[in-house]
């Protein structure tokens, strides 16, 4: 009896020993987080392309963090979130009511200019967006400000995507068109309208671009990482060497009202643009 009671004895103290040295040995897995963008000529077209996805893969390393991106329309990004599906909305304007949710510090400035045929309208014609009233104008599926959308007079007519709205330009079915800056640039190029669509040189607004994250315990954190990571780029030059351009990136004083003191750097010689919201 008592040999049979030392054998069960070992036996537990075996199995204690096992199942500790299983615990010490394993290594705890990091849950990804997993970000959701609008699809947005050159700035994020796919998971892997685009320099919004770039800036993202950039935040990876320096966060030591595993991000998983997927890049759908602008409406079905905006809702995946909104239902949880993702941890993180990688771009939303500053100009739009925001859903429930953490906003991150910005890191674009979205410029929305009017694009339009040649010869449609007379020369400097368009220099304030009041002068669209009674013509039809086209949105993309992206979020706009009341600023755009509340305007007086104007007739709006929605497209799917950027590409429709500047093909519909093109053949006559729109007036003018409202697009962002730069992708609106790289997009007409990129379908061979440079000769056939002007651009009107004023903005109709600026607004900031910044992630979303949900609102609970593990969007703090991520938060706080993404923060961090954004100022540390804006201060080193990293986010204008990603877009190519310093105009498109935010003022350091936006970054700062949301870095703890201690985290601020007395190096940092970020340049930008002053046209934020």
């Amino acid at each position: 009896m008592r040999k049979l009671s030392s054998i069960i004895l070992m036996a537990v103290f075996c199995l204690g020993v096992g199942i500790h040295g299983a615990r010490a040995d394993s290594t705890p897995v990091s849950t990804p987080v997993r970000i959701v963008l609008p699809y947005i000529p050159l700035m994020a077209e796919g998971p892997t392309e685009g320099f919004f996805i770039e800036m993202y893969q950039e935040i990876a390393k320096r966060t030591d963090k595993d991000i998983v991106i997927d890049v759908a329309p602008p409406r079905r990004a905006v809702q995946a979130f909104v239902s949880g599906d993702y941890d993180a909305l990688g771009a939303f304007p500053s100009l739009t009511a925001l859903p429930v949710s953490l906003a991150s510090v910005p890191f674009y400035l979205r410029e929305n200019l009017i694009f339009y045929k040649s010869g449609h309208f007379p020369a400097n014609s368009l220099q304030h967006p009041d002068n669209l009233a009674g013509h039809t104008v086209g949105l993309s599926a992206y979020p706009y400000p009341p600023a755009i959308t509340n305007l007086a007079g104007v007739n709006f007519e929605r497209a799917p995507n950027d590409q429709s709205l500047l093909r519909m330009l093109a053949n006559g079915r729109l007036d003018a068109a409202i697009l962002e800056k730069f992708s609106g640039f790289h997009l007409r190029e990129q379908l061979g309208l440079s000769d056939v669509i002007d651009i009107a040189d004023v903005s109709v607004t600026t607004e900031n671009i910044f992630p979303l994250f949900q609102a609970n315990r593990q969007g703090i954190e991520n938060q706080k990482a993404f923060n961090l990571a954004l100022y540390d780029m804006l201060c080193d030059g990293t986010l204008a060497t990603l877009f190519g351009r310093d105009d498109v990136v935010p003022d350091l004083s936006l970054l700062e009202r949301d870095i703890p003191a201690q985290n601020q750097r007395k190096d940092c010689v970020a340049s930008g643009s002053n046209k934020t919201r």
